[in-house]
């Protein structure tokens, strides 16, 4: 952190004032203190880039002012008043800073604050003011674009770390969302069964018609219960969901409604997310069941919509119907909980509770993705990026165009020549989408300089104009290296560039007498502008491929870790899934099948025996697992032990 700054400080002052003194030259000792002091202050303001980017830009600006007002004038390396050179690049140090680690609004704020402080304090006139603007812009942008890289590799951290938490975790997870499976079956299910049932004992006097009514119900709903777990039984071990389809929530306020409670239903036009409408579900199927539970024949409100929050749900009743009562020791409260995870597991809450009114109320909350966040994080990246491809452009044409600044020629000549210019530049734009493509139109484009002095518009004389050009075939070259099709063939790319080699020289051996002496001129400039151009255009191509490689293990290195740790975590889920899957075929499902036979053989207390068997078996099935579940083998227990015991005998 504080090696830069120390390096920084430190060849300023050997720079100026150290060298001049040993060389003998005269420096005045008040500006000699003054700068040391101000060099000191900016470099101390710089140390603090990381923690407090924006106390650290206000003080490398104080700094560099302070050592701008008091170095002399005198010529020490390129200009008039360069004895601060060295120390001057601070301040893009520390907006780099800013731009990295502060928000968009912030950077663009310190990009603005910054050009205008500099323009008062070092007034070179309005080109220069903007020129130190632009530059400011692109440093700003790579700050950006590398503060975003960070987050990327912090989010990647973090991918990794969870999928190894998942791998370490993944058999006790699986068991737990099995369970809560398990539970969400059985409870709904099995419970409806024995609710009808003893309704129709106890009623049996008064209402013979609710004997057929639970036996029909029972032998449909044993059917269901037995076809679902089978099917579980059959898809777990293949890693698939029992059933991927999750019922909408009006077929579940149906079924509801035709088990005696009276649904009030509120849904909006649509249907939710997948994610969503699965949590939903299961929230309101566990609700609806403890109203059928603790408020048989009541009414019973369902509302789902949406809410500047998110996805909001609502289950409430008002208590037992007229003439019923609710019954007692069905449930042991694991149901809630199974709700709140759900809900949780959305990064939402649930409230449940009694109500002041009377009865009961289930209230869930989950977050919607926010429309369009990815879009305009990408058109926020694609800023930053439009902000570098812009300053690359102009860095490209910097050169041609100051060669262009430097003569004077007419109007018909002066904006033919600028538009070839940059329109050999322009496609730089596009580089990282058509690497192959750009560097195809740079090559073309670079034509145009002929084409401008055989149809005689440019003097020969003005050839040497578009020398300095070949900047745009050096940026294709190296985008082909980084991000050409088919990374074995990317050398072409700096080889096909002899032919905008090739147009240079034309120009170049335009002046010759006869065809003969122009096509040897022209092959003479071709080989020695190439010897001159090769190395540069090989090495740029070997820098876009060294930058490909790099993306590359990058990516492996990380996205190979989440994909190690989450295989080994599905190896482990898989092999919980087959051990719970054996222990269903071998008791679970020997019950269950006992439940529809009983209510075709018209056997009411059959009927009640065979549910509570079933639900005592699948108990002994969450018992057996290890003791870090714990809390998932009590999903059931209470569905098994809270059959009545007056059912006990039947």
């Amino acid at each position: 952190m504080w090696i830069l700054p120390a390096l920084l400080a430190a060849a300023q002052i050997v720079f100026w004032p150290v060298l001049p003194l040993l060389r003998g030259d005269p420096v005045p000792a008040g500006a000699a203190v003054a700068v040391v002091a101000a060099t000191l202050v900016t470099g101390a303001g710089l140390g603090l880039r990381r923690e407090r980017p924006l106390p650290a830009l206000a003080v490398v600006a104080a700094g560099i002012t302070g050592a701008t007002l008091a170095a002399p004038d005198g010529h020490y390396l390129f200009v008039e008043g360069d004895a601060i050179t060295i120390i001057a690049v601070a301040d893009m140090i520390a907006l780099f800073s800013v731009a990295v680690r502060e928000p968009a609004r912030t950077t663009l704020l310190s990009v603005a604050g910054l050009a205008i402080w500099q323009s008062v304090v070092t007034w070179e006139g309005v080109f220069g003011s903007i020129i130190m603007a632009g530059v400011y812009v692109v440093v700003a942008a790579l700050g950006r674009v590398r503060g975003r890289w960070n987050s990327d590799r912090a989010a990647a951290a973090r991918r990794l770390e969870a999928a190894r938490q998942a791998h370490r975790e993944a058999a006790d997870a699986e068991r737990h969302r099995l369970a809560r499976e398990l539970h969400d079956l059985t409870a709904h299910h099995l419970t409806s069964v024995v609710v009808n049932a003893q309704a129709a004992q106890l009623l049996g006097d008064q209402r013979p018609e609710l004997r057929d009514e639970a036996l029909r119900f029972a032998a449909r709903t044993g059917r269901d219960t037995l076809g679902a777990l089978r099917r579980l039984v059959t898809i777990m071990p293949a890693g698939s969901e029992a059933d991927e389809t999750v019922p909408m929530l009006s077929d579940l306020a149906q079924d509801f409604s035709t088990l005696g409670q009276q649904v009030t239903l509120s849904l909006p036009d649509g249907e939710p997310p997948a994610d969503i409408a699965e949590a939903m579900h299961g929230i309101a199927r566990e609700a609806l069941t403890n109203t059928l539970r603790y408020a048989p024949g009541g009414s019973v409100t369902l509302h789902f919509g949406y809410a500047e929050a998110g996805a909001e749900l609502l289950v409430e009743d008002r208590g037992p119907g007229a003439g019923t009562a609710g019954a007692t020791g069905l449930g042991g409260g694991r149901g809630v909980t199974g709700m709140r995870e759900r809900a949780a597991a959305l990064g939402g809450t649930l409230r449940a509770g009694p109500r002041t009114q009377g009865g009961w109320v289930v209230s869930a909350q989950v977050p919607r993705g926010v429309p369009g966040a990815a879009g305009r994080r990408f058109l926020r990246l694609a800023a930053s990026r439009g902000v570098l491809d812009t300053g690359l452009i102009l860095l490209v044409l910097l050169l041609p165009l100051g060669g262009l600044a430097s003569e004077v020629l007419p109007a018909t000549v002066w904006w033919p020549v600028l538009v070839a210019m940059v329109v050999h530049a322009a496609p730089l734009w596009w580089r990282r989408r058509f690497p192959w493509q750009v560097l195809g139109v740079v090559i073309a484009t670079a034509w145009l300089g002929p084409l401008l002095y055989f149809t005689g518009v440019v003097s020969q004389d003005l050839g040497w104009l578009f020398l300095f050009s070949a900047g745009a075939e050096l940026v294709a070259v190296h985008a082909a290296g980084d991000r050409g099709g088919r990374p074995g063939l990317t050398w072409i790319a700096p080889a096909v560039t002899v032919f905008s080699v090739l147009a240079l020289a034309t120009m170049m051996g335009s002046g010759s007498a006869g065809f003969l002496d122009f096509v040897l001129l022209t092959a003479a400039f071709t080989i020695l502008v190439g010897v001159v151009l090769a190395p540069v255009m090989f090495a740029s191509w070997w820098s876009g491929v060294a930058t490909r490689r790099r993306r590359e293990l990058r990516r492996n290195r990380e996205e190979g870790g989440v994909a190690l740790a989450m295989a080994g975590a599905e190896t482990q889920a898989l092999a919980e899934r087959i051990r719970i899957a054996d222990g269903l075929r071998a008791e679970v499902l020997r019950h269950a099948a006992e439940l529809p036979a009983a209510a075709e053989r018209g056997d009411l207390n059959a009927v009640l025996g065979a549910a509570r068997q079933a639900l005592t078996a699948m108990r002994s099935l969450l018992d057996g697992m290890s003791s870090s579940s714990s809390s998932s083998s009590s999903a059931l227990s209470s569905s098994a032990s809270g059959v009545p015991s007056s059912l006990s005998g039947s």
